[in-house]
């Protein structure tokens, strides 16, 4: 059993991690180092560039028994990044995945007070597009990695960390990888983005979820066509309106809440951590069997702290992000488009959620169609998705599991860990696809105002708290590959 290697690695672990008592960068400014690196290197998706991290990465792992192999693209500059650290002490178990991606979204430079490429550190956060989603991870998990390198721990097992490409969108993310390139990630268990840390408590943490399966996004275009015409004598068929319209029912409209096994476990500890009345809400919503009454609590749940995240949590999500048409101030268009990206929940499939959309906007001149990436049709696409809602959430019956909540709890004291679904989406599908154990995780607690801020303005990651995940995934992964 795992639990009896600890007892093996716990002196060089605790020696290399700083001990659970460590004072926050004594041990670990190597991290806040890296990720101030990584920030300044632009890896917005499109085009992403990834290959550029993947360089600095190879610079650092190779001096220290890695072996590196950078796996190119038919994208110029995209790759991803597969290092490996062999065992020493071989038993045969498949190796550990550490899997964490590289590019990030764009940014609008005006909105942002400060660059967001600087990696600019103010009080106790650092400042950059990418330093939460997730090149914060992407640094906690490579030192982690560099730690054990060097410790002497003895590794029972390979640990492979992957840095990726295409996480963000596009056609070569880890689908594509695994499709061309399996035999190089096939793992045991990994370990990947997912489920946030809660600041809070007496121990600087109050709830830490442990992702066991995601929500799916897919991404629809509604297009509209009318009569091109001077503005001065607008049409009643204007494209601009009736997209207009389709999208105001869009943003008035809340699917039926459905509650999953997953959220119902994740929302159950978040009604032991979170205020009275929040509590309330969230126990009554989850012992209700009556719809009107879950509808009228989710809405409730709406409006008050983490409203969101809940909304998130329960309900199949439409929300526009995209509006495009027009050419000139005084010409009404005889196109218009928008993107609407779909967040779908758990063994929801794309394509009854597109015909309830379709009900919603109740207008046949609006054209509701799949956005395809690379080389894949649109029923290709659908049938990959309905694939994907059928996938079961990972087991918390396993030694790694147990791990991270163990350390989880040895470096926050108090705070309660559970296993949780993550609201948004993440590229470790081809490894559940196959039955591979996937954790996510933030490894750092962060605030309400931390979580809005990811693919906004101003993101930042709580350096106190990243020192302290990196310390625990320290623990976590000498734990797992020991012999």
């Amino acid at each position: 059993m795992r639990s009896r290697r600890l007892l093996a690695v716990a002196a060089g672990t605790a020696a290399l991690a700083g001990g659970v008592a460590a004072p926050a960068g004594a041990q670990s400014s190597e991290v806040v180092s890296l990720l101030q690196q990584l920030v300044r290197i632009d890896t917005s998706n499109p085009p992403g560039n990834e290959a550029l991290v993947d360089e600095l990465l190879r610079a650092r792992l190779e001096p220290l028994g890695f072996q590196v192999e950078i796996i190119p693209t038919p994208a110029a500059g995209k790759s991803h990044l597969i290092a490996r650290l062999p065992a020493t002490a071989p038993t045969g178990e498949k190796p550990l995945l550490l899997a964490g991606h590289a590019d990030v979204v764009g940014v609008e430079r005006a909105l942002w007070t400060k660059d967001p490429f600087g990696g600019t550190i103010e009080g106790d956060r650092l400042f950059g597009r990418g330093a939460m989603d997730f090149k914060g991870g992407l640094a906690a998990f490579t030192v982690a990695a560099e730690r054990l390198a060097t410790s002497g721990t003895p590794r029972g097992r390979d640990l492979i960390l992957l840095a990726e490409a295409d996480e963000e969108g596009g056609a070569y993310g880890t689908t594509w990888l695994a499709e061309n390139h399996w035999d190089k990630i096939d793992a045991g268990e990994s370990i990947n983005e997912g489920g946030w840390i809660f600041a809070g408590g007496r121990s600087g943490a109050r709830l830490m979820g442990i992702t066991t399966i995601d929500k799916n996004s897919l991404s629809v275009t509604f297009r509209t066509r009318g009569t091109s015409t001077h503005s001065s004598r607008p049409l009643p068929d204007s494209a601009l309106r009736r997209l207009v319209r389709a999208l105001d029912r869009v943003e008035g409209h809340d699917e039926a809440p459905r509650l999953t096994p997953a959220a119902r476990t994740y929302l159950r500890a978040w009604s032991r951590v979170t205020t009275r009345s929040t509590a309330q809400r969230l126990r009554r919503l989850l012992s209700t069997r009556r719809p009107a009454v879950r509808r009228r609590l989710a809405d409730q749940l709406q409006d008050g702290p983490f409203g969101e995240l809940y909304d998130g949590l329960i309900r199949d999500i439409f929300v526009p992000t995209i509006i495009s048409g027009g050419f000139r101030a005084n010409v009404l268009p005889g196109t218009a488009e928008a993107t609407v990206n779909m967040r779908m929940l758990p063994g929801t499939k794309p394509r009854p959620l597109i015909r309830r959309l379709q009900r919603v906007v109740a207008d046949p001149g609006v054209q509701i169609e799949p956005i395809v990436t690379g080389d894949s049709t649109v029923e290709e696409t659908l049938d990959a998705f309905d694939e994907r809602a059928e996938q079961a959430p990972t087991s918390i019956d396993t030694d790694l599991y147990r791990s991270l909540v163990r350390e989880g709890r040895a470096q926050w004291p108090g705070v309660r860990v559970t296993p949780a679904l993550f609201e948004a989406g993440t590229d470790a599908t081809p490894w559940r696809q196959r039955g591979i154990p996937v954790y996510g995780v933030y490894p750092y607690p962060i605030t309400h105002d931390d979580l809005k801020a990811m693919h906004g303005n101003d993101e930042r990651v709580p350096i106190r708290g990243l020192e302290q995940g990196t310390d625990m995934l320290t623990r976590v992964v000498a734990d797992a590959v020991a012999p």
